[in-house]
């Protein structure tokens, strides 16, 4: 494939990202992204979106078909050879930075092959067009495989919900699942993760720092 060509879809990529809604960018780590292998990981990835979805929406995840959209992207770092996964979500919490707590405590607890809270990025977003363009950069060497099709999922691909936020019974069954999925002494743990990264990121202003971390 020409440079040209990869240029343009880059392009229609990124003008794709630009029109959705989403508010959180984030890197899912793998305690050694070296020999994870794409099989392990893509299995520990969707087990992972699918359980989120059951923490944010419950039995709806499945029965309505509620899920939280996603947008996921392949990356194997300068070597070529460190796997990892940035996406970018809506929030579906009102306060976001718990929503990147949430994000970061289940991934990390998840499997013994997913990375502790440190070395995982999961942010509010600042500047959404510098995130759409890091997320999108290993596509001038991988292609569209960058893109991972079988983790993404477009909102309109789900059942709109109901005011579900509005009613109380369901705020307090959302809770519910949120603590059993993440102990207060997690979230806590990630949100000083949160808050250690975010200076960091406030110093430098460098995305790249997050395959660093």
């Amino acid at each position: 494939m020409g440079f040209e060509q990869r240029k343009q879809e880059r392009l229609a990529l990124v003008q794709h990202l630009m029109a959705q809604d989403w508010d959180v960018f984030g890197t899912l780590k793998f305690v050694n992204g070296r020999t994870i292998g794409r099989k392990t990981a893509n299995k520990l990835l969707r087990s992972y979106w699918n359980k989120l979805d059951r923490v944010i929406y419950g039995k709806a995840a499945e029965r309505q078909n509620m899920r939280v959209p996603r947008w996921c992207f392949a990356h194997e770092g300068a070597d070529h050879e460190n796997f990892h996964v940035h996406f970018v979500v809506p929030s579906p919490l009102q306060d976001t930075e718990h929503m990147c707590c949430l994000l970061n405590a289940i991934w990390a607890q998840h499997d013994t092959q997913t990375a502790p809270l440190a070395k995982n990025w999961i942010m509010p977003v600042q500047d959404r067009a510098a995130v759409t363009s890091y997320v999108t950069h290993e596509y001038w060497r991988l292609g569209s495989d960058t893109i991972l099709d079988n983790l993404s999922w477009d909102a309109k691909q789900s059942t709109p919900p109901p005011q579900l936020a509005l009613n109380e019974h369901y705020a307090q069954q959302q809770a519910h699942r949120i603590t059993r999925a993440a102990s207060p002494l997690w979230l806590h743990q990630a949100q000083q993760a949160l808050q250690a990264q975010q200076a960091r990121h406030e110093a430098s202003g460098d995305l790249q720092m997050m395959e660093r971390g």
